[in-house]
């Protein structure tokens, strides 16, 4: 097939690929101006990054967070014009440009409450989803993002989360210095973890369950039609041996929802006492009666 063709027959995917990461962009961008305007920056928590330390400035400096967000990327981009490149530094320059723009457009938002461990809280679920959004559109917002990508070249020896770890902490003790407030820098802490915690649920998936396995001396096929005609799911045989013994017994693997676990040793319990169960969370269960392997478009 011709080159010219091939353009043509991507064209559409391509587009369709590039809308659909703008708008992930776009939400992951908002959730962080909301983070930021509704919660953090009216409390003075600095919960790390160039927006943290911009928080702390702007008590100093006279100028809007967003502006001066943009600014502090201006160094940043100068060397990943070098070591990353034009493409990377221009996408790099777009985005940062349009995430001050709607932080700057959204700082007329009231701060919804004035307890700071409430704003922490709720400041690390938006910052969370923000992140997971970001992740999802294939972009970097500058920032300590940036910085980050600039160090580990630099320092390939530090992994990104330590040197995520590094730049944040780095961003909550400036903000304790500045504020001379250890508990502004704690609370910036708490949200921190929130949005940790909260991104790493929703990328692993809301569709949880457990995976449960039964070591049995019993008929497994009673056990698995047992099993199949109560909970409508799928079980899988497979051989072991017990390797004190010696002797071949089956095992039993089935994933239900957290829900039907009680079912299950229920019925294991009385086809067979004395069964070996365990029970392992799954973070995410795909197919079978599941959540689609592959989502819809």
């Amino acid at each position: 097939m011709p080159h010219s063709v091939q353009e043509c027959t991507k064209t559409p995917l391509d587009a369709k690929k590039a809308g659909v990461e703008i708008l992930w962009f776009l939400a992951g961008t908002l959730m962080y101006a909301l983070a930021l305007n509704l919660f953090l920056i009216g409390n003075n928590i600095a919960a790390g990054g160039f927006a943290g330390i911009a928080t702390v400035l702007c008590n100093f400096i006279p100028m809007k967070v967003g502006t001066l967000m943009f600014l502090m990327n201006f160094p940043l981009l100068l060397a990943s014009l070098f070591v990353k490149g034009a493409k990377f530094t221009v996408n790099t320059l777009v985005c940062s440009f349009l995430y001050s723009a709607i932080l700057n457009l959204t700082d007329f938002l009231p701060t919804l409450t004035t307890d700071p461990l409430v704003a922490s809280l709720f400041g690390g679920v938006l910052y969370g989803i923000g992140m997971v959004c970001l992740i999802r559109s294939n972009s970097s917002v500058g920032g300590t993002d940036l910085l980050n990508r600039l160090l580990v070249v630099a320092f390939p020896q530090v992994s990104v989360g330590k040197m995520c770890m590094i730049i944040d902490g780095a961003a909550v003790v400036f903000a304790m210095i500045a504020f001379r407030d250890v508990q502004l820098g704690l609370y910036a802490i708490i949200t921190l973890y929130v949005c940790s915690v909260f991104a790493d649920h929703i990328m692993g998936g809301f569709d949880r369950g457990n995976l449960c396995f039964v070591i049995t001396d019993g008929d497994p096929t009673q056990i698995a039609q047992d099993l199949m005609h109560r909970l409508n799911r799928a079980v899988t045989k497979l051989d072991g041996t017990g390797m004190y013994s010696g002797t071949q017994r089956s095992v039993l693997m089935m994933a239900v929802r957290p829900s039907e676990t009680f079912i299950v040793k229920r019925e294991i319990y009385k086809l067979d006492p004395h069964a070996f169960v365990v029970v392992a969370q799954a973070n995410e269960v795909l197919g079978g009666g599941f959540k689609p392997l592959v989502e819809k478009p």
